[in-house]
C-alpha cells in the first residue's frame, strides 16, 4: 500500500510515502526549523479573542502579521527552501519532507465567521510538525466553506502528513466544485484503493460533476461502484444521473430510469420529473412533456416554477403559444398553486408577439403588470407595434397602443422609427390628428426616417378635416427639413382639398413642387370635389 501511495499519479496525492509523521524536532539555533511560532512563545490566539475589550478582526490581523519564522511582514526573511524542510545543518537530506506553510491559507479564511477563524488561526500558531491530520482537515474544511477550492486542493497536495478519509472527501468535493470531473473521479478511485469508504455525499458529488460535463459513461461507472460498495444512492444521485442522460440527449433512457424509480423505495421527487420534462421540451416534444407533467401531479407532487417554465417554453418552442397562454392563465387563476414569475410571463409574451397574437399578448401584459413585473423594452416595442396594426380594424385598440407606447418611452427604451411611424398612423386613424403631427415633428427632431405611409395618412387625415394649411406644413416638413420626396398620394390628397376650397394659387404651387420633384399628379383633383380617401391598413 505504501509503494502504491508513493508512485501513484493521482493528482491529489501528497509527495510522500504513507508513513507515520516524524515527531517534532527542537528548533536549531543555526536553522529556521520551525515554520510557525511555538505555542508557548505567545498566548493562544483563541485566548485573545475571549477578552471582551479586544476587537476580533484586529487580533486576526495582528496574528496574520507573523511570517511564521519569528519575523514580521516587511522584514527581510533569510533565504530558505519553501518546498522542503531539512533535518538540520548536518543532515544528509534523507529526512526532507514537504514544508506546509498553513499560514499562507490564513488570509483566505478571513471571510469566515469569527469563531471558525479563531479556531483555524489558533492552529496556525503551532509548529508545522505539531499539526495533525485532524488539524489539516479543519483548515481544508474552512477553505472549502470559504469557497477557495483551489487553495484547499493545493493544501491537500502539500500535506506533510498522511491524509485520511475526511481529507480525501474534502479534496474530491473541492475538485467537483472547480468543475474538474476527471480529477475528481481519479481522486475517488484513489480514495477507494487506499481502503477508505467514500460517503454518499462524495459519490453523489462526483456523479453530478461528471454528468454536468456530459461524462455519463464514467458517471455510470461511479454509480455502479457506489452500489457495489453497499452505499445506497439517494434521490439526489439519481437526479444527477437523469440530468446527465438528458444533457447528452438520451431521453428515452432517462424516462426509463424515471419509471423504474416509481417502483422502488426511492420515490422520484418533483425535481426528477422536472429534469426529464425539461429534456423533452428542449427537443420540441411538448406532448410527451405534458404527459410527464400530469404523471407528476397524479402522484401528488406539486410542480415548481421551474417545472411550469420548462413546460411553457416547450409549448412555445413547438409553435403553440396559445397553449402556453392557456397554461399561464391557469397558473394565474390557481391561488393555492404556483404563481408565474417574470420569466414565465416573458416566455409567453415573447412567443405570442412573435406569432402575431396581439390580443393574447395584451392580456398577458396586463396580467404581468398586475403581478408587479415589468416587461422589457424590446417586448414593449413589439407589443406597441402589434396594437398599432390592430387599430386598422379596431379603433378601440388606440388607447391600449398609447398606453404601451407611453410606458415604452418612460422606461428609457427608445422606440425604433418603425414604431413611431405606426403610432402616428394609428393616431391619425383614430382622429387624434394633432398628436400624430406632434409625433411626426418629434421624429424629425430626433432624426428618424419617415415612412411614406405614415405622413401620407397624417396628410389625408388633415385634409379630411379641411385643414389644408396644416397638411401643407407637414409636406413642407418632409420636403425641406428631412429632404424627402413625398409620394403621389400625399400630393393628391392636398391638391384635392385645395381644389375643394378654391385655393387655385396654392394648388398650382403644390403642383409645381410635385412636378419639380418628379412626382406625377393628376389635374382632376383641381377640377372636381372628391370624396375623402379611406385610410388603409398599415403594411
Amino acid at each position: 500500500m505504501a509503494s502504491l501511495y508513493h508512485h501513484s499519479s493521482f493528482p491529489l496525492s501528497p509527495p510522500h510515502q504513507l508513513t507515520a509523521p516524524e515527531p517534532p524536532r527542537a528548533p536549531s539555533s543555526s536553522h529556521h526549523g520551525s515554520a510557525l511560532p511555538r505555542p508557548g512563545a505567545s498566548p493562544s490566539f483563541a485566548c485573545h479573542c475571549k477578552a471582551p475589550p479586544r476587537d476580533h478582526d484586529a487580533e486576526l490581523l495582528r496574528a496574520l502579521q507573523s511570517n511564521g519564522n519569528g519575523t514580521l511582514h516587511g522584514e527581510p526573511v533569510p533565504l530558505q527552501v519553501l518546498d522542503s524542510r531539512s533535518d538540520g545543518p548536518g543532515g544528509n537530506g534523507r529526512g526532507k519532507r514537504p514544508r506546509i506553510c498553513a499560514r499562507d491559507c490564513a488570509k483566505r479564511i478571513m471571510e469566515l465567521p469569527v469563531e471558525e477563524r479563531v479556531k483555524v488561526l489558533d492552529l496556525l500558531q503551532r509548529d508545522d510538525a505539531a499539526i495533525t491530520v485532524s488539524d489539516y482537515n479543519d483548515i481544508l474544511f474552512a477553505l472549502a466553506r470559504a469557497g477557495d477550492h483551489a487553495s484547499a486542493v493545493a493544501l491537500f497536495r502539500a500535506m506533510p502528513v498522511a491524509p485520511d478519509a475526511h481529507s480525501f472527501a474534502t479534496a474530491v468535493q473541492c475538485l467537483c466544485r472547480q468543475g474538474a470531473p476527471d480529477e475528481a473521479k481519479l481522486g475517488l478511485d484513489e480514495m477507494v484503493a487506499r481502503g477508505f469508504r467514500p460517503s454518499v455525499a462524495t459519490f453523489s458529488a462526483v456523479v453530478g460533476c461528471l454528468c454536468k460535463r456530459g461524462r455519463v459513461t464514467k458517471a455510470m461507472e461511479v454509480f455502479d461502484a457506489m452500489r457495489a460498495l453497499g452505499c445506497e444512492p439517494t434521490i439526489r444521485t439519481y437526479n444527477s444521473l437523469v440530468g446527465g442522460l438528458c444533457y447528452v440527449g438520451r431521453l428515452e433512457e432517462a424516462l426509463d430510469l424515471l419509471n423504474k424509480l416509481k417502483d422502488t423505495p426511492k420515490t422520484p421527487d418533483i425535481y426528477t420529473f422536472t429534469i426529464v420534462l425539461d429534456g423533452f421540451c428542449k427537443v420540441g416534444r411538448a406532448e410527451e412533456a405534458t404527459a410527464i407533467f400530469h404523471d407528476a401531479t397524479g402522484m401528488g407532487l406539486s410542480p415548481t416554477i421551474f417545472t411550469y417554465n420548462a413546460l411553457l417554453n416547450g409549448h412555445c418552442k413547438e409553435g403553440n403559444p396559445l397553449r402556453a397562454f392557456a397554461l399561464l392563465m391557469e397558473m394565474c387563476g390557481d391561488e393555492g398553486g404556483c404563481p408565474p414569475d417574470r420569466i414565465s410571463f416573458g416566455i409567453v409574451l415573447t412567443a405570442l408577439l412573435r406569432a402575431g397574437e396581439t390580443a393574447a399578448a395584451w392580456q398577458t401584459y396586463k396580467r404581468m403588470e398586475r403581478a408587479g413585473f415589468e416587461a422589457d423594452g424590446r417586448a414593449l416595442d413589439t407589443l406597441a407595434r402589434g396594437l398599432c396594426r390592430r387599430c386598422a380594424t379596431d379603433v378601440s385598440a388606440l388607447g391600449d397602443a398609447r398606453e404601451v407606447f407611453a410606458k415604452l418611452v418612460a422606461s428609457g427604451h427608445e422606440p425604433v422609427s418603425y414604431t413611431y411611424c405606426l403610432m402616428a398612423q394609428a393616431l391619425a386613424r383614430g382622429g387624434e390628428v394633432d398628436a400624430a403631427v406632434a409625433l411626426l415633428e418629434e421624429m424629425v427632431r430626433r432624426g428618424y426616417a419617415l415612412r411614406k405611409r405614415a405622413y401620407t395618412d397624417v396628410v389625408r387625415a388633415l385634409c379630411d378635416r379641411g385643414r389644408a394649411r396644416d397638411a401643407l406644413r407637414v409636406l413642407v416638413l418632409v420636403m425641406i427639413v428631412r429632404d424627402f420626396v413625398p409620394g403621389r398620394n400625399a400630393f393628391d390628397a392636398l391638391l384635392g382639398e385645395l381644389g375643394r376650397q378654391g385655393r387655385w394659387t396654392d394648388a398650382m404651387a403644390v403642383y409645381a413642387a410635385a412636378v419639380k420633384r418628379g412626382v406625377v399628379v393628376s389635374w382632376k383633383h383641381l377640377s372636381r370635389e372628391e370624396e375623402p380617401v379611406r385610410l388603409g391598413v398599415p403594411q
